[in-house]
């Protein structure tokens, strides 16, 4: 793949990862939900502990749909230097999300050929979120620059390079009171 075009590609990866996620999330957050009597009776056995559910705090950017995509984001960032995408495991809906997966496609595919990337700018500007029940999307313009390393010795393999803002759009669902990836596409 030609260098000059390899920033970008890796960008629309993430953004068509996040969009799955977000779409995972959505799927995961509406299953499971019920309602009750009012009139019926719980046995002490099946209440629920404190401790089933995270509850968000305000300091956790998951708590809110753009907190948690700058949070996604940042997690890849670091995934990017060790090609690891366990990384973003804590902002995705799930390992199956089409956000985790394009993930982990991205970064399998530049260890396969003996690379990582160092990520020195990356910003997330005129975001703008859609909330409808569990189901949030944000529209935001992600700009990123960096360069590649070898994995091994961290020599660097380029210059430093930054990419033209890209228009993308998150797709992310609550899950237990807090906001996570499920997908994210970006626009041309």
């Amino acid at each position: 793949m030609n260098e000059r075009y390899r920033l970008p590609f890796v960008a629309a990866v993430a953004v068509a990862v996040s969009a799955v996620v977000v779409a995972a999330v959505i799927g995961l957050g509406s299953t499971g939900s019920s309602t009750k009597s009012p009139d019926s009776t719980r046995s002490p056995s099946t209440a629920p502990t404190a401790t089933a559910i995270p509850t968000p705090t305000p300091t956790d950017p998951r708590s809110t749909p753009e907190g948690a995509t700058r949070a996604f984001y940042a997690a890849f960032a670091k995934a990017w230097k060790t090609d690891d995408p366990s990384l973003v495991e804590p902002y995705v809906t799930s390992k199956e999300s089409s956000a985790y997966l394009t993930v982990a496609g991205y970064l399998g595919g530049a260890q396969g050929v003996n690379r990582a990337s160092i990520i020195t700018i990356e910003r997330l500007d005129n975001m703008t979120s859609r909330v409808a029940g569990d189901t949030a999307t944000v529209d935001f313009y992600y700009t990123e620059g960096g360069y590649d390393i070898n994995p091994s010795t961290g020599a660097a393999l380029e210059s430093p390079t930054v990419l033209a803002p890209a228009h993308m759009t998150a797709t992310l669902k609550r899950v237990n009171g807090l906001w996570l990836m499920d997908s994210y596409v970006g626009h041309s």
